[in-house]
């Protein structure tokens, strides 16, 4: 029984290299890459970190492009492509593929991408547009950024038979987890994979049955019902093998990030690092206690988070996406107002003023500061 459920789940996985791998057997190279720190944003705010490109904001449209430069390759060649985000998606943040053909020059072709976390994946094999010699390709972010998006890389991986296999074992092995946090489900992150381990094995369970049922008919014998319940039990057993594979790395990993610590040191191991780092200052700052604080930043999610962190202090963070900053006579003295990456209100230390867009102004005594971007005062 053993063998024929290992041949039956062989045949299936070869079934699922055969419908997604191209014709060729070798793929040379398997893989085009790019690093991104060699990328560059054509529109919207970016900053390069170490090996990741960093998108801090979208342009006046409500637009974002990260570029990758590579050089010119056969679409049918490399029809699945990544794009290895390292930040977790938030809500109204859509990512579209986009590239251009050497057959036509002047012409941009898009593909939505679904994503939600982890490596942003598309295969674009059943795309019309994805076709001839590829010789630019881009991320374009649309809608709203409401956190920062990180960027380590862009991939084409061949479709050739060999590096289809070796793609389909990978993310079979590979641990679901991102930045620190994981969501204890593992369909989701399956949908993007190339064959789920799932389908390949009800699949081969699906083989080995009608081989049951078969060879029964063949020799005129009843079919063995123990038999297909001990394939059924085996390809149950193999993919919960692989579930609880991937729950106890977690727990693993999050007994080497938050065990023993305390509470600021687990807040400092956690995803959300540069956010507590920014809320542990302004908390831990010499200023008087008991009055209002108003956080405002254009990230919405920032400065949602540096106000959780201020709890339980009399925090306000806003305004909301299309509400107006608060207006210089709606301040009372004492009130402590944080502007974080926010456009409507700037400090200006030198005169003692907020400054609104308008040219309003308001007198105020500076607590924290650290450039344009940041700085708590307290209304006088």
């Amino acid at each position: 029984m053993a063998a024929l459920f290992a041949a039956s789940l062989a045949a299936a996985f070869a079934i699922a290299v055969a419908l997604n791998a191209g014709p060729r057997l070798h793929g040379a190279p398997a893989s085009i890459d790019v690093p991104g720190s060699a990328m560059h944003a054509p529109k919207g705010r970016a900053r390069v970190e170490g090996s990741t490109i960093v998108l801090n904001a979208l342009d006046a449209d409500g637009v974002g492009l990260i570029v990758a430069p590579v050089d010119a390759f056969d679409a049918d060649e490399y029809s699945r492509v990544t794009w290895h985000v390292a930040s977790a998606a938030a809500r109204g943040t859509d990512l579209l593929m986009v590239w251009r053909t050497r057959e036509q020059p002047a012409r941009t072709h898009t593909a939505s991408i679904d994503w939600s976390r982890g490596p942003a994946s598309v295969d674009l094999s059943r795309d019309t547009n994805w076709s001839g010699r590829v010789q630019g390709v881009a991320l374009a972010v649309r809608g709203q950024l409401p956190v920062p998006l990180a960027i380590a890389g862009f991939s084409a991986r061949s479709n050739a038979w060999d590096a289809t296999a070796a793609d389909i074992v990978a993310q079979w092995l590979e641990w679901p987890r991102m930045a620190g946090r994981m969501t204890i489900s593992q369909m989701s992150d399956e949908a993007r994979h190339v064959a789920p381990i799932l389908a390949v094995v009800a699949g081969g369970v699906a083989l080995g049955v009608a081989f049951l049922i078969f060879r029964a008919r063949r020799r005129s014998e009843p079919v063995a019902m123990w038999a297909i319940a001990a394939l059924f039990l085996a390809g149950w057993l193999l993919v919960d093998l692989r579930w609880q594979t991937i729950l106890w790395r977690q727990h693993a990993a999050t007994i080497a990030q938050f065990a023993g610590k305390s509470l600021d040191r687990q807040h400092m191991a956690d995803a959300d690092a540069p956010i507590f780092d920014v809320a542990r200052k302004i908390r831990d700052a010499k200023r008087a206690r008991g009055g209002r604080i108003l956080v405002l930043s254009d990230n919405a999610h920032l400065g949602t988070r540096v106000g959780w962190f201020l709890y339980p202090e009399n925090v306000f963070y806003g305004p909301r996406r299309r509400d107006p900053a608060p207006a210089p006579d709606q301040l009372r003295p004492g009130d402590q107002v944080v502007l974080l990456l926010f456009r409507g209100i700037q400090w200006d230390a030198t005169r003692g003023m907020l400054v609104w867009a308008d040219g309003r102004t308001r007198a105020a005594r500076e607590i924290l500061a650290d450039g344009a971007d940041f700085a708590m005062v307290e209304i006088l």
